[in-house]
């Protein structure tokens, strides 16, 4: 059992994730996790190798790499063979590029991960795929400190196209501050794609306050669907281009309607 807890905290370690964020993500309780790490032999269960399955696609691993931790766990004997894994409810069939993580309230609903039937000019690219029973939205994103930023304009862009996208999908972004306070965000709230489209360029930019500690950005899904994004950016930009922060938009600057005109 110590090569299972070895190997996945190698894993782990190679993922770059915050423990907690590797148990949300893969929907395995934070404890059992902590536990299997001290070299505490999984227990079996039904739902065994599919969560395996799950905890391998969060990490960002490759088909040999989780056929590796199954065997580690136990989960190819005569009592859990490999059928046990081609029954989970998903089949993993993208990598998650190294730097990058799944999010979202069930990201184990979705697949995600580089696509290698997809390119754009010639460049590769990363997809999230609604599985038959989807979550509310599920995203690929990653998050840096906010410190060789701060006090400038940032405005994050990339190639998006979608097929059959049934809710929405979008480019997003979130500026944070102290205590996990959002400071700036987009979520392309006001111009989301639905539906099937060509690649299209979108752009997202926030202000980057003096004492913002991070930021995060990537795309997402939400529902049925599929969705590409490629050509991805992280800009710089002057005074002259607006931003897009939806903060702005909750808070005006003055009180409106007082007379209750319309």
């Amino acid at each position: 059992m110590a090569k299972f807890a070895g190997q996945l905290g190698s894993y782990i370690k190679q993922a770059g994730l915050p423990l907690r964020r590797v148990a949300s993500q893969a929907g395995i309780p934070h404890q059992t996790l902590f536990n299997w790490l001290k070299g505490t032999q999984p227990r079996w269960y039904a739902a065994l190798p599919r969560d395996l399955h799950r905890l391998g696609a969060t990490l960002g691993l490759a088909d040999e790499e989780i056929t590796q931790l199954l065997r580690l766990a136990g989960c190819t004997s005569a009592r859990s063979g490999l059928s046990d894994v081609q029954e989970a409810p998903m089949k993993y069939s993208f990598r998650i590029p190294k730097g990058w993580s799944a999010s979202g309230d069930a990201p184990y609903k979705y697949e995600m991960g580089l696509d290698p039937t997809v390119t754009f000019e010639n460049r590769p690219c990363v997809t999230i795929k609604a599985g038959p029973d989807p979550s509310e939205f599920a995203a690929l994103c990653q998050t840096f400190k906010a410190d060789a930023y701060h006090g400038k304009r940032l405005r994050f862009s990339a190639a998006v196209c979608s097929a059959d996208v049934e809710n929405c999908a979008a480019l997003f972004m979130r500026v944070g501050g102290a205590g996990d306070k959002m400071l700036a965000f987009d979520n392309m709230r006001n111009s989301q794609i639905t539906g099937t489209n060509e690649w299209a360029h979108h752009a997202i930019v926030l202000d980057v306050a003096e004492d913002a500690e991070d930021i995060a950005f990537g795309f997402l899904l939400s529902l049925n669907g599929q969705v590409w994004m490629a050509d991805v950016h992280l800009d710089v930009v002057g005074p002259d281009v607006p931003t897009t922060d939806l903060l702005e938009e909750m808070v005006p600057d003055f009180p409106v309607n007082l007379e209750f005109e319309e």
